[in-house]
């Protein structure tokens, strides 16, 4: 009996322990106080506690902490727990230790899963650019900088003749406090002389008015040097503010240079006390700022955005980047050069690492593409917080890089090879069918994947031809006088191949009238001498006494429209006709009604109005005679037409 009292008490502590312990770790969790949780589930999972939730939270932790060898044990264990029912945002954490570990392919492998909502061929498209990157070798010399420690140092900014940047290092302040988030130092601003290319190895605190108790990180200043704007912890008076969940967020403030000194500083208008706002960055005319936030109407976790500021230092709503830069993961630390050029750290592009650095092109607000600026700035950990000047093609970064100084380390650059994305085109021939050979004075004609034509241009002598593009799919049409049109749709992939070949086959029209076209394209209204062909399209029906199109007309209309667009050298005419009911007066009048509204229809869908004509014949053409008999209603429905004749033109 003792015995078993014994172990209920035992079992009683256990049970009491381990709720202890998991209050604490939920605790430290929730206040984002991640060393400290990381430690909590830990104890927790060795004492035999395999809930999903504490597994989840334990390889969080470990992720939010870098501790990616950790981390990824617990979310494979997570997985095999999980095998139905996993967690989009688990299985992206799990593919991002991989990669972080080295593990490439397996790590693809997940993200491919992740990413289901992308074709499998274009996901691997972009496995293959990457790939690509890679192999166009380095484009920049990078160099350790001598200001770097054991902790986290990065977000460099330059200010006159000084480098700022942001550290965690106890050895810049005896008495630094913690964050909870890592266990390091809070961060504060300094500064190191910048001579040519060179830095000083001395550092000294940048501002005694702007280092407080709380983070301070991330500059940018205006032109005249007066004003900066910073990153810092939500705070009030020195006092920091924390949000629902007890957590201060992060906003960005600026201050004024004043007899030397920086003052009034002021939280910017756009700040929230339950998201961040971060990293700015000041347009070359001072007249924008970018910035990362996670404020409501994000793409992702955190996005890109910019406010404008006016002449009176008033500042605009929030405007998003929207979904070329912005994406439902991470996009951070944004640089803006003067030429132009948005930088920018992404976990959500395609990327060798955790956090990539992609530059894209800002030109009367539209943002290119992104483009992951290879190696050696980009590894399998993050890079991010560059800045670049366009004019000696240098500038930093940071890294937490294997085989650095420390946590994050600050890294200067030369840019030694252009900044160049792939330039993608199609280049092809248009050859006879029968005899492979050149079919020259042929016009091709290149439409979107939307049937919007884009472009046009006649082959040269040796037929060929040659475009421009942009990854996507395409159709191409060729017209030439002698030749049956013929068309090709075909796929350009960002994949780093640039060049796509297309081979377009034609079949010459026969001297018999064209009698192969007219036997795909329907039965021949007219044959002339000359070589025109006419055929036949489906006729559209009208009701009685009325021109409107009817419903089922615009069908075949919507037809008509698109095989127009697609040979754009085809005219066309229309012939309207009327029951023999009524006047033969009124009878012409109103098809005439009928033909200008058909003729109308196909206008307002962007057909030039030059290449149709249309006509009205009365009753004179009936498709049933209605005179020597009595027609049914039926019958007079079948006369009530609009009919089309499609010209090819001789030229």
């Amino acid at each position: 009996m003792k015995k078993i009292v014994i172990i209920y008490f035992i079992t009683t502590l256990s049970i009491f322990a381990q709720e202890s312990q998991l209050k604490k770790a939920n605790k430290y969790f929730k206040i984002a106080s991640f060393e400290k949780s990381a430690e909590a589930y830990a104890a927790l999972i060795s004492d035999g506690n395999t809930d999903p939730l504490v597994l989840k939270k334990a390889a969080d932790s470990y992720y939010y902490i870098s501790d990616f060898e950790k981390a990824v044990g617990l979310y494979k264990t997570l997985i095999d727990k999980q095998k139905e029912s996993l967690d989009d945002q688990c299985i992206f954490r799990y593919a991002q230790c991989l990669k972080a570990l080295g593990k490439t392919e397996e790590s693809n492998t997940w993200m491919q899963l992740y990413e289901k909502e992308i074709p499998e061929v274009v996901y691997k498209a972009t496995i293959e650019k990457l790939e690509t990157i890679k192999k166009q070798g380095n484009k920049f010399e990078i160099k350790n900088e001598v200001i770097n420690t054991p902790q986290s140092d990065f977000g460099p900014a330059i200010y006159k003749d000084k480098l700022i940047f942001s550290s965690a290092s106890k050895s810049r302040g005896l008495f630094s406090r913690k964050y909870k988030w890592n266990d390091q130092a809070y961060l504060d601003l300094y500064q190191t002389t910048l001579t040519n290319t060179t830095l000083d190895s001395t550092v000294v605190p940048f501002s005694k008015e702007l280092n407080s108790k709380l983070h301070e990180a991330d500059v940018t200043f205006t032109k005249d040097g007066k004003r900066i704007y910073f990153t810092r912890n939500n705070s009030e008076n020195g006092k920091r503010k924390k949000d629902d969940n007890k957590v201060t967020q992060l906003s960005i403030y600026s201050a004024d240079l004043v007899d030397g000194k920086w003052t009034n500083i002021t939280s910017l208008p756009f700040n929230g006390l339950n998201y961040s706002t971060m990293h700015p960055s000041l347009n070359k005319e001072n007249n924008r700022l970018y910035f990362s936030s996670d404020m409501p109407g994000t793409l992702g976790s955190f996005d890109l955005f910019y406010v404008t500021i006016d002449t009176n230092d008033s500042f605009g709503k929030p405007i998003n980047l929207g979904e070329e830069i912005n994406t439902k993961n991470r996009e951070q630390f944004p640089f803006i050069s003067n030429e132009g050029k948005l930088f920018f750290s992404s976990d959500g592009h395609p990327g060798f690492g955790l956090l990539d650095v992609f530059m894209s092109e800002v030109k009367d607000d539209v943002y290119t593409k992104p483009l992951n600026l290879g190696l050696p700035i980009n590894t399998n950990l993050d890079d991010f917080s560059l800045i670049y000047n366009d004019t000696s093609k240098r500038g930093f970064f940071a890294s937490n890089r294997e085989n650095g100084k420390g946590d994050d380390d600050i890294y200067s650059f030369l840019q030694i090879a252009p900044l160049q994305d792939f330039q993608y085109y199609v280049q092809g021939i248009v050859i006879d069918e029968e005899n492979d050979v050149p079919i020259t004075e042929s016009t091709v004609f290149l439409f979107d994947e939307k049937g919007d034509k884009i472009n046009e241009m006649l082959v040269n002598e040796t037929g060929n031809f040659y475009f421009d593009l942009q990854p996507g799919t395409y159709k191409i049409s060729v017209y030439n006088p002698n030749t049956i049109p013929a068309e090709k749709t075909f796929t350009v992939l960002d994949n780093g191949t640039t060049k796509t070949e297309q081979i377009i086959k034609v079949k010459r029209i026969p001297k018999t009238f064209l009698e192969e076209l007219i036997a795909e394209e329907g039965d021949p209204k007219v044959i002339t001498d000359n070589g025109v062909l006419m055929f036949d399209l489906p006729e559209i029906l009208f009701d009685f006494d009325k021109f409107n199109i009817r419903a089922d007309a615009k069908v075949h209309l919507d037809q008509l429209v698109d095989k127009l667009n697609r040979y754009p050298l085809i005219n066309i005419a229309i012939g309207s006709h009327t029951d023999n009911r009524g006047t033969e007066e009124y009878n012409r009048q109103l098809s005439q009604d009928r033909a200008t509204s058909t003729m109308n229809y196909l206008v307002e869908r962007g057909i030039n109005a030059s290449r149709i004509t249309a006509e009205g014949f009365g009753e004179s053409k009936p498709k049933v005679d209605c005179i020597d008999h009595q027609c049914s209603d039926e019958e007079h429905q079948i006369n009530r037409r609009s009919e089309f004749v499609i010209l090819v033109k001789q030229e």
